[in-house]
């Protein structure tokens, strides 16, 4: 018992804390980034009358027009006819960054299937966004939204956070958190039934 104490207490400091540290980036990743309550809106402590119920399955998802990288106006209603995969996502999630790469190969493969892929960036200036989407070589649309409308709208209390509408506009499928290539491919082929 001893030598076992002597062997514990020997161990460096610095590998403890970085056990712990990897714990808790573990932890980060599986939850994905949450966002401020400053960010999201508190209607009891601001005052303001309560917010529109979450966005669920079964109902319409809440219209919104946002402006895109290239400076035009994306309407949410304006695209139906098509499926929609959005995506509420920003540059400093760690879950978001690692996600887009999956994004990108399922966009590729439904971009000719009358599928719509939308990344909704929270409150970031373009600048960085633009930055971030061209140096990835992502290539679906991506809008942001500055004044957080729609990010109040949809309830966003974490990112990354996905809606998937079918081609009437209604929500099939919501996922907050990271998902695989595999998973999304299996909600656009849901709202595309």
């Amino acid at each position: 018992m001893a030598t076992l104490r002597r062997r514990f207490d020997s161990r460096p400091a610095w590998l403890v804390l970085g056990l712990w540290a990897v714990v808790l980036l573990g932890l980060l990743a599986a939850q994905g980034c949450t966002t401020s309550s400053q960010d999201t809106g508190n209607a009891q402590e601001s005052g303001q009358s309560e917010l529109p119920p979450a966005p669920r399955v079964g109902r319409l998802a809440p219209d919104f027009t946002l402006t895109n990288l290239e400076g035009n106006s994306l309407t949410l209603s304006d695209l139906r006819g098509k499926a929609v995969f959005i995506n509420f996502w920003a540059t400093w999630c760690p879950p978001c960054r690692a996600e887009m790469p999956e994004i990108e190969a399922v966009y590729q493969q439904y971009k000719n299937k009358n599928v719509v892929v939308i990344g909704v960036d929270l409150y970031e200036d373009e600048s960085l966004v633009r930055q971030y989407v061209e140096r990835g070589g992502f290539s679906w649309t991506f809008v942001i939204d500055s004044n957080g409308e729609v990010t109040k709208n949809y309830a966003i209390t974490a990112i990354p956070t996905s809606f998937f509408l079918d081609k009437e506009g209604v929500i099939q499928a919501v996922n907050i958190g990271a998902m695989t290539e595999k998973a999304m491919a299996s909600q656009l082929a849901k709202a595309l039934e």
